[in-house]
């Protein structure tokens, strides 16, 4: 009532009083830099964003800054914000902010004995590669349709793709029953989520991947993008796969884009100025 009589109104009150708590949070965070290879790397430079709390639609904050010791080890003490996030830059490295604790979790109880690992990843230089963008049309009869990851060639090469639908006409909106087959004949794919896909494995290769999607499934979605790295009997690379399996009629669209290295290493790392051109 009190509050009322002044003329506040309690939602302001309330409200100001959340975001003085949000933006006094304490934002201590302990990390440890590694590279690839899980090694500690040390002079890194680390730049801490904490965000703050000005008003109902606007934000602030402020930025702090450290480097990494001789064990890749870093820490943020005696700062605070409502949430925080982290940048980590060093000549011929590169951060992916994608990754775990490169934003302060929610939850994340500060140990200095339990650092938070960070991985960054050691450039060894960009090698002359192919890029290529591929896309098409996809029958859905189980037809196979070959594509060229180094040219970007339809109907050539030993990327085998082929996709089945049941029924073949569908009534767009409803789920249906569809497979996609990917082969590389003569060689394979694995499929990564990696942050960092700039190296293939140098073994683990399918001949083929099945992706089946049944009109049951819970989360029933009829497209789908996928990357693999991909190794063509010679060839190392890497290709993204992107298919709409709902075109009604036939045939149906599908995309592919590749990396491919041309020299037979594993190296992946891609420089625009360095493309070859098919």
């Amino acid at each position: 009532m009190a509050l009322l009589s002044t003329g506040c109104d309690p939602k302001i009150v309330r409200m100001k009083a959340w975001m003085w708590s949000e933006n006094h949070k304490s934002m201590d965070f302990h990390g440890k830099i590694v590279d690839q290879d899980n090694h500690p790397v040390e002079g890194v430079s680390v730049t801490a964003g904490v965000g703050t709390y000005e008003g109902p639609t606007h934000s602030g904050g402020q930025k702090y800054y450290t480097v990494s010791d001789a064990e890749g080890r870093f820490s943020f003490t005696g700062i605070h914000g409502a949430g925080c996030g982290y940048l980590l830059e060093k000549n011929r490295y590169e951060f992916n902010q994608r990754q775990s604790f490169a934003s302060r979790p929610k939850d994340y109880v500060p140990d200095p004995n339990k650092p938070a690992i960070l991985s960054i990843w050691k450039l060894h230089g960009a090698e002359p590669m192919l890029r290529t963008q591929i896309e098409a049309g996809l029958a859905c009869d189980g037809t196979p349709r070959r594509f060229d990851p180094l040219t970007g060639h339809r109907d050539a090469g030993n990327l085998v793709v082929v996709l089945t639908r049941n029924p073949i006409n569908i009534d767009r909106g409803k789920p249906f029953d569809w497979t996609l087959t990917l082969g590389i004949s003569g060689g394979g794919l694995i499929e990564t989520s990696d942050i960092y896909p700039y190296e293939a494995p140098a073994g683990g290769y399918q001949s083929s991947i099945v992706i089946s999607m049944p009109a049951n499934t819970k989360r029933w979605t009829p497209q789908i993008n996928r990357s693999y790295y991909i190794f063509d009997g010679k060839n190392y690379g890497r290709i993204t796969i992107d298919i709409m399996a709902d075109y009604q009629p036939p045939p149906t669209h599908f995309e592919v884009a590749s990396y491919m290295n041309p020299s037979g290493s594993r190296n992946l790392e891609f420089d625009q100025a360095k493309q070859i051109h098919p």
